[in-house]
């Protein structure tokens, strides 16, 4: 009973307990919680090792990695390295466990929408003051900035930054629309444009004229984002309440449910498939297609997300943070660790060998991005680019946003329907503890 009475008292303090489980709905993540506290009196930590979880885990990535990690451990041979992997499936419940648990890494990855969560619970250390942390991440843009900062202190460094542009099959636009129409290529003037012209492919060509994600999580909504950004909208005001049902938003809303008319509802995965195969003709993905694509049978190219009325459009960014543990015993080293990451020579390292753009702007406009196909489109692309909001609960608000969006574009709701249905349900879970 004595036992019982420390656990419950402990979990009442632990930071991510009552958040993990509620996320998983798990019973096993309880047990797991459960059982990292207990043990936690000997975590099997060994003093003087400074330890750096990342998300870098395909062979090639890794490689790249250690090396750097190898320049690091010569340029500081008084610092000793331990290097282990998450993934994207649940590296961010392990993260809550190992916080619950005080057995966290001293220097962590964290993805841009993860970062607010973090911070917020005050397990991440604040770098206001860090000086050559506080440069690198003025170097960054405003979007960038403003997602590693909570309650105006900054507590993670912008590592990198991508975005997603359109891909247009050019061979199908040439087949499917009228010659006047190709003076245009390669830019879409507007929505209307770009609608038109998916349509008339349609019918001339008997290939799908866009792609529009269906019911896909932790993807539709980098999709919908950019409709409601682009119209002049957005989903969180001023004082914090949700605004999805705004006239803006529900106008881009039905845009996007417009474009079924003229394309294909599948995953993001399988959309990138029928690209690939030059079974469609305009899609809004990211660069990970560019490699798939330098073999193509077909020629194509990228284009920004246009505005619906001949404005520039605002795409969607991601980005990858690195902090430090706010109990980590070694933080004078993990600071180095994360100035020697972010450092041009070793960013910009990092970052041609995952195939990202790296946060610093000035290392944005290094020649490999310039030369590399279509990488003018997307540097282009990160300049009118913009970020999730900063909100603690921001994956509880991204699932129920995909949730009614994807029920709109399945017909049993409305735009308007879903986007007041998302704003009552947003707004009563916000309320919650």
């Amino acid at each position: 009973m004595n036992t019982l009475r420390i656990v419950i008292r402990c979990l009442s303090r632990l930071p991510f307990a009552a958040r993990a489980a509620k996320e998983s709905r798990s019973v096993v993540v309880v047990w797991m919680l459960l059982l990292g506290l207990l043990s936690s009196c000997d975590r099997g930590i060994e003093p003087g090792v400074l330890r750096f979880s990342h998300f870098w885990s395909e062979p090639g990535q890794r490689a790249v990695m250690d090396s750097v990690i190898t320049q690091f451990t010569t340029e500081h041979p008084d610092i000793k390295v331990e290097v282990s992997e998450l993934s994207w499936g649940d590296g961010k419940t392990k993260l809550m466990i190992n916080f619950n648990a005080r057995t966290a890494p001293d220097v962590i990855e964290f993805g841009s929408d993860w970062v607010p969560e973090f911070s917020s619970s005050g397990v991440l250390e604040d770098i206001s003051t860090a000086d050559s942390l506080q440069r690198r991440i003025l170097a960054t843009p405003p979007y960038a900035r403003v997602c590693g900062a909570w309650n105006g202190r900054y507590f993670a460094v912008p590592w990198f930054v991508d975005t997603r542009v359109l891909f247009v099959n050019r061979d199908l636009l040439v087949r499917g629309v009228d010659s006047d129409y190709l003076d245009n290529l390669p830019l879409f003037k507007s929505w209307d444009q770009m609608i038109q012209m998916a349509k008339t492919v349609q019918e001339r060509t008997g290939a799908s004229g866009i792609g529009v994600n269906g019911s896909d999580a932790h993807r539709l909504y980098k999709k919908i984002l950019p409709q409601f950004w682009s119209n002049g909208g957005d989903i969180i005001d001023s004082n914090g309440k949700p605004c999805f049902a705004s006239a803006k938003n529900i106008e881009a809303l039905t845009f996007y449910v417009k474009q079924l008319d003229a394309g294909v509802l599948e995953s993001q995965k399988n959309l990138d498939d029928l690209f690939k195969r030059g079974k469609l003709a305009i899609l809004f993905s990211g660069a990970w297609l560019l490699k798939p694509l330098k073999n193509a049978a077909f020629h194509w190219y990228c284009t920004p997300f246009p505005g619906p009325d001949g404005k520039d459009g605002v795409s969607f960014a991601g980005g990858e943070y690195l902090a430090v543990n706010s109990s980590s015993q070694m933080k004078p080293q993990a600071k180095e660790l994360v100035a020697f990451l972010t450092r041009p020579d070793i960013e910009l390292r990092l970052a041609k060998a995952f195939n990202i753009f790296p946060a610093d702007t000035l290392m944005q406009r290094d020649s490999f991005y310039y030369k590399r196909d279509q990488g003018d489109v997307f540097i282009r692309q990160l300049r009118t680019a913009k970020m999730t909001p900063v909100h603690p609960k921001w994956l509880e608000i991204e699932a129920i946003l995909e949730d009614e969006v994807a029920q709109a574009l399945y017909k049993t709701k409305t735009p308007a329907e879903a986007l007041q249905s998302c704003d009552a349900r947003v707004a009563s879970m916000l309320k919650e503890p």
